[in-house]
């Protein structure tokens, strides 16, 4: 039988759904950059070079990797792929939980086409579908972020909606996969949870404090809603915030990606926090991303984890 789940951010990653940019990052240009999300327009083959070389570190782990051009060659997709510069940021068309895929609706119109695109990638590799949001639910993987197996806080008011959190919200606690979803109200600015806030282990989480602060989250149980102030909450749980400055997070301080035995991704200029977290057991390796970075996301983005121990 099939083997999917992946509803923690630090165990074991053993499967991931990514894409290789194409020709479809020749699309960006200067006039189009912001309707496409690209922060600056990228030199196409160093951005294609700068993700291979992710892909292949990710491999030399044991970390088998799918690729969504590769499943749906042959088919009236890959056209369709070429139309979507955003394809490679997998991650945010969803999140994979022990019973299927939570599938996005994306906000940016740009972006519409990604979720269908990553839900027949997945139904290929025989992957279910638990939930697709339905409008006007707005909902993108990057705001959803584990804290643990039983607990997933949804960032919401820029890409994702309160409607889209009510829903899985009702799903996964009707079906007990998780016993609270936290709902974390995002201020102006912030795009996604995840670039705001990452656990890294039980006891450890990097994030920008004003990220996840400013305003009272909620946590929803299958009996209650209470209010709490996020940060202050992980704290009396026993987590470390490690805190990123403004500078950091504008170049996705946070945005980090663990593959279990207290091992962590982080692009390579990120030497404070990546001194930090090594100062407490971790083992970081940096990847380069200067031109991955044009597209506005960070690693944590690029992968869409199937299968976590």
């Amino acid at each position: 039988m099939r083997e999917f789940g992946a509803q923690s951010e630090y165990s074991k990653l053993r499967e991931v759904l990514m894409h290789i940019p194409g020709d479809e990052i020749c699309l960006i240009n200067g006039e189009n950059r912001n309707e496409y999300l690209f922060r600056e327009v990228p030199d196409p083959e160093r951005f294609r070079e700068e993700h291979v070389k992710f892909i292949e570190v990710l491999k030399s782990e044991g970390i088998e990797v799918q690729l969504v051009e590769e499943i749906l060659k042959n088919t009236d997709y890959i056209e369709i792929i070429e139309m979507c510069p955003n394809m490679i940021f997998t991650r945010d068309t969803g999140t994979i939980t022990k019973i299927g895929a939570i599938i996005g609706r994306m906000s940016k119109i740009a972006r519409h086409a990604e979720p269908l695109i990553v839900k027949e990638a997945l139904k290929k590799l025989n992957v279910p579908v638990a939930l697709e949001i339905k409008s006007p639910g707005e909902f993108e993987g990057g705001d959803a972020v584990w804290l643990d197996e039983r607990t997933l806080m949804i960032g919401y008011a820029t890409r994702t909606n309160e409607e889209a959190v009510k829903q899985i919200a009702n799903l996964l606690l009707k079906e007990e996969i998780v016993e609270k979803v936290i709902a974390v109200p995002l201020p102006r600015g912030r795009v996604h949870l995840d670039g705001g806030l990452m656990i890294l282990s039980p006891t450890t989480a990097v994030t920008r404090i004003e990220a996840i602060s400013t305003y009272p989250s909620k946590i929803i149980s299958a009996n209650e809603v209470k209010l709490i102030n996020l940060a202050e909450w992980l704290k009396r749980k026993g987590y470390e915030l490690i805190t990123v400055t403004e500078r950091e997070d504008r170049i996705f301080g946070a945005n980090l990606v663990a593959i279990g035995e207290s091992k962590v991704f982080s692009y390579v200029w990120n030497r404070r926090i990546m001194r930090e977290l090594e100062k407490r057991g971790f083992d970081v390796l940096g990847i380069e991303g200067y031109e991955l970075v044009k597209g506005g996301g960070g690693l944590h983005c690029m992968i869409l984890p199937i299968r976590r121990d």
